[in-house]
Formats: structure tokens, C-alpha cells, sequence
């Protein structure tokens, strides 16, 4: 599937501006949910991820591959029962090790 040249301009700006914003707005509450993305360089592949902890302004989640900061999707969710449906962008990936000693990668989604 091929974008449009003003649908990417418009994914560029909205994650320009989501990774200039201040990204941690009120606290943080523990998010044990799974997090489904469709990534819009792959629009009909869903990816499931494990949520971690969400804010009003962002999520946290655990993957098994590195995800590259700026890439976007939509993202599915249930937030205290309330499922939601949010665009988002990745502010920030890093390297982890779970309790069993694998490497994992935790990751910093933007809601837009």
C-alpha cells in the first residue's frame, strides 16, 4: 500500500510536534493489558505487545524486537475497563532483561 504524499507530510508533522511536547504530563498507573498496534508502514498487520504502565499522555510496553523511535500506528487498549483507540508515536526504545534473563525491549508510545 502505497501513502499519499500529504498523508506522510502528515504523519511527519504529528511526530515532530508529539516529540518536541514536554512527554510526561500527571503520574503513572500500572497497565496490565495487551497493547494492540497497527503500524502504518504495515496497516494490516496487527502486532500484540504487553502494556506495562500508562499516563494521560503516553504508555509503556515490553516487545521482544526493537522498535525504531518515530514510527507510528494506532493503538488499541483498555485503560480502567475503557477500551480505547489512540494514534501513536515512539518516543523512546531500550534494551532490557527480564527476570528470566532474556533481552527484551521496553518501549515509550506517545498518544496523539
Amino acid at each position: 500500500m502505497e501513502f499519499s504524499q500529504s498523508i506522510r507530510s502528515a504523519i511527519r508533522r504529528a511526530t515532530e510536534l508529539a516529540l518536541a511536547e514536554e512527554r510526561r504530563v500527571g503520574g503513572r498507573s500500572q497497565l496490565s493489558c495487551p497493547v494492540d498496534i497497527h503500524w502504518h508502514h504495515r496497516p494490516f498487520e496487527l502486532q500484540s505487545y504487553e502494556g506495562l504502565d500508562c499516563s494521560e499522555t503516553g504508555l509503556r510496553i515490553r516487545t521482544h524486537t526493537f522498535l525504531m523511535e518515530g514510527l507510528t500506528g494506532r493503538a488499541t487498549f483498555s485503560r480502567a475497563g475503557i477500551e480505547t483507540t489512540k494514534t501513536v508515536v515512539i518516543s523512546w526504545a531500550r534494551e532490557s532483561t527480564s527476570l528470566s534473563g532474556e533481552t527484551i525491549w521496553e518501549a515509550g508510545l506517545r498518544l496523539l
